[in-house]
């Protein structure tokens, strides 16, 4: 029993592809379930932790405090678009008989990537020819067939 893992994001050529995977590995994938994962951005937005004004030779500090929230909110944001595509993702896969582990994380893609093949002893990843170009410093070293799809 091979494990299928597609990597999909909010493009709509991330669901042709699942739609292709689904469609042509068929025979892989009906005796187990397609892995989606759908990583998450991770934030880049980083306030000042404080405001300052000039004023001759002096300078003054305003303290701002509401960098963890922003941070916070941020991060549910993110979370919340990720699953929107899972559940997308999780809907096709149903409509063609498939059943679907959906899974998001936040970090570096070469690390989540790794620990995902080993955590989930994953045979075949599917990617799309445009994640490829943005993937391919990390999956030359994964223990798993690869298939790129155009």
């Amino acid at each position: 029993m091979k494990k299928v893992m597609v990597i999909i994001d909010e493009s709509n050529s991330s669901y042709d592809l699942l739609v292709w995977v689904l469609t042509n590995l068929k025979d892989v994938i009906d005796s187990s379930k397609v892995v989606i994962f759908a990583k998450q951005p991770q934030n880049s937005f980083t306030p000042p932790t404080a405001l300052s004004s000039s004023v001759g030779f002096a300078q003054i500090f305003y303290p701002f405090s509401a960098n963890a929230e922003l941070m916070r909110l941020a991060q549910e944001k993110n979370t919340k678009i990720a699953l929107g595509i899972l559940d997308k993702a999780k809907k096709l896969c149903g409509n063609h008989g498939v059943k679907a582990d959906t899974f998001t994380d936040v970090g570096d893609v070469k690390d989540i990537i790794h620990k995902i093949i080993q955590e989930r002893k994953i045979n075949l990843i599917a990617i799309s020819d445009q994640q490829n170009r943005n993937l391919k410093k990390c999956l030359p070293t994964t223990e798993c067939s690869l298939v790129v799809v155009k």
